[in-house]
């Protein structure tokens, strides 16, 4: 809307003009600088344009213009509960980051009876500590998952992350402080994991019952951009202590317990946010759910647009009780589920299945199976990897995720990573690196180049996308049994989202351990044809999605089940009018008890 007004200015006596009239002219909404931040919702901008004329003493007349810009700083509060909650993904990607490189580390296999001397998965005793120590993770975090689904509905989404960051910070005080005990890595390994299985069901959630449905696929997309900063930096650092530490027990313990920093900050961080407004809705804590909601839209509770989203979210959580009441598992195999069930389940399996964790957790050691022997070149080309994966993706959420759409960035990726793996196996058949080569040969160049445009590739899809889809195509199951670790999962509905977050989130930590366990053995077997193999599985992901997919982008959550036929739009919109309706007269109650309040005190 604009706004246009003449108005009269009093000029001091001593300045040789006086004003005759002004106008001015504002228009809201309009970006004015800092393009990126107003372009993608952080900040909303205005402009307002000033005319005025003065005349001087002689009766010359000037007419001057001016261009002034103000700021409103529209989803601060927003990022900021992401920026904090996303913490624990930026934990879940240091945590398999950084082992990955240590592993590597002359210091960390003298102390722990390791062979020295050996690289990648050459030696069966490395490759066996190096599958136990990744794949301990993933299993307490198949546990801590399935746990944290009766936290997340009973204490809430900030309170169960409370608890599963201390959690995981014991675990991270057990690896530290391990030395000449592998089992004590081992156990650490596996507390950590719990704490991040929990997070890793619950973050996600969180963020997307907070978030503005014009801006969800970037800030969803945000947990894949903290996870990769989390793992480049783990990368960075393994290759700065292999650098400039002296060999011994603190270069590879000083890179596992830095994560240790970023797990206080989260804890610090959460006492100062507000709980989810879905779900304080659900537990019947309506007034509590639409301060949360204002306060996190930076609104007021009696604006326009705060009451239709709680509306909205009060219309969604009524129709869920009624689809959900006395269902059991059975109905998930309905026509109106299975769909969705499917869909999810095979957007997990084919995420685990891409490559991309085999690379991220064995970095090291998969670019020494392509010819970068030498620990330090390794790690430095790790670091390089980490680094391409951060800005691929930072790159995708602000400018592709919604422009091109779900569906799109989906099978475009399916095709260029297919293609990266399938050269990979090429010339790793035709050209295999020389053991104890004096220098790097051009073909492992070029695979290391090959895998780098395969993370870029990942990044603008298979890394960020699948978190946001799943997190849109809302469902009313009653127990969910699919989950990707970036998902936000609103493909189950608030009164029972918890629990088919957690039982979803183990399936796809058990699919996590297997690609862990898998891995060493299958580069030390089957060599190139891993490769291939992974080949195989990103084409056959893309022919999936063009065929099975449904676009979701630009839709709010309440949307879905429009999309995917889980509620009728005539019920929907009458629903919502009827919420709309309520909450008026519930306001209107409360205003004119005010005003009797006032009253009574004056008398």
């Amino acid at each position: 809307m604009g706004y246009r007004g003449s108005h009269l200015i009093a000029c001091k006596d001593y300045l040789p003009w006086r004003c005759i009239d002004t106008t001015v002219s504002y228009k809201s909404g309009t970006p004015i600088f800092l393009f990126l931040f107003f372009r993608y919702g952080l900040f909303q901008g205005h402009h307002c344009h000033l005319f005025f004329s003065l005349c001087d003493h002689d009766g010359v007349f000037r007419r001057f213009s001016f261009k002034m810009g103000f700021v409103n700083f529209k989803n601060y509060r927003l990022y900021i509960l992401t920026a904090t909650a996303y913490m624990g993904s930026l934990l879940f990607g240091y945590d398999t980051g950084v082992m990955g490189s240590v592993l590597a580390l002359s210091s960390f296999k003298k102390d722990f009876g390791l062979p020295v001397g050996s690289s990648g998965f050459s030696d069966e005793k490395n490759a066996k500590i190096s599958s136990n120590v990744v794949s301990l993770l993933t299993a307490g975090c198949f546990f801590g998952s399935i746990g944290a689904a009766y936290m997340n509905d009973k204490l809430g989404r900030r309170y169960s992350l409370m608890i599963l960051v201390v959690i995981f910070m014991v675990g991270a005080a057990l690896q530290t402080a391990a030395h000449h005990e592998i089992g004590l890595i081992y156990g650490g390994r596996v507390i950590a994991g719990l704490g991040i299985g929990g997070m890793s069901a619950i973050t996600p959630v969180y963020v997307s019952e907070n978030c503005a449905p014009e801006i969800r696929g970037r800030v969803a997309g945000l947990f894949q951009e903290f996870l990769v900063i989390g793992s480049t930096f783990a990368y960075w650092l393994d290759y700065g202590v292999a650098l400039h530490i002296p060999e011994g027990t603190s270069q590879w313990r000083i890179p596992v317990a830095i994560q240790l920093v970023p797990a206080g900050l989260m804890l610090f961080g959460l006492f100062f946010l507000k709980e989810s407004p879905r779900w304080l809705m659900k537990k019947g804590r309506s007034e509590e759910a639409l301060n949360s909601l204002a306060y996190i839209r930076n609104d007021s509770e009696t604006s326009e647009a705060v009451q239709l989203e709680f509306a909205e979210i009060t219309a969604a959580i009524h129709e869920e009780n009624q689809a959900t009441e006395g269902m059991t598992w059975k109905e998930c195999l309905k026509p109106t589920n299975r769909y969705r069930f499917f869909l999810a389940f095979v957007l997990m399996l084919s995420q685990q299945f891409s490559g991309t964790n085999s690379i991220g957790y064995y970095a090291p050691q998969i670019f020494a199976s392509v010819g970068l022997s030498k620990t330090n070149a390794g790690l430095f080309a790790t670091g390089i990897y980490g680094t391409v994966k951060v800005v691929a993706t930072a790159v995708f959420l602000i400018i592709g995720i919604d422009r091109w759409g779900r569906k799109n960035s989906l099978i475009g990726g399916s095709a260029w990573m297919a293609s990266m793996m399938f050269i990979i196996g090429a010339v790793l058949v035709t050209h295999p690196p020389k053991e104890n080569a004096a220098s790097v040969s051009s073909a492992s160049i070029a695979m290391v180049a090959m895998i780098y445009l395969y993370v870029i590739g990942y990044s603008a899809s298979w890394g960020p996308t699948p978190w946001v889809y799943l997190g849109e195509v809302r469902s009313p199951i009653p127990y969910g049994l699919i989950h990707s670790t970036n998902a936000d999962f609103q493909i189950f509905p608030t009164r029972l989202r918890a629990y088919g977050v957690g039982f979803g989130a183990a399936t796809q930590w058990l699919f996590n351990f297997v690609i862990t366990e898998v891995t060493p053995r299958a580069i030390n077997e089957i060599g190139w044809r891993t490769f291939l193999m992974f080949g195989i599985f990103c084409f056959a992901m893309g022919c999936f999605v063009l065929i099975f997919f449904k676009e979701t982008k630009g839709r709010t959550l309440e949307e879905m089940d429009l999309i995917f036929g889980a509620v009728d739009e005539q019920q929907r919109r009458a629903d919502v009018e009827h919420t709309l309706q309520k909450t008026q007269v519930m306001h209107q109650e409360n205003a004119e008890e005010e005003v009797g309040k006032t009253r009574a005190e004056g008398q």
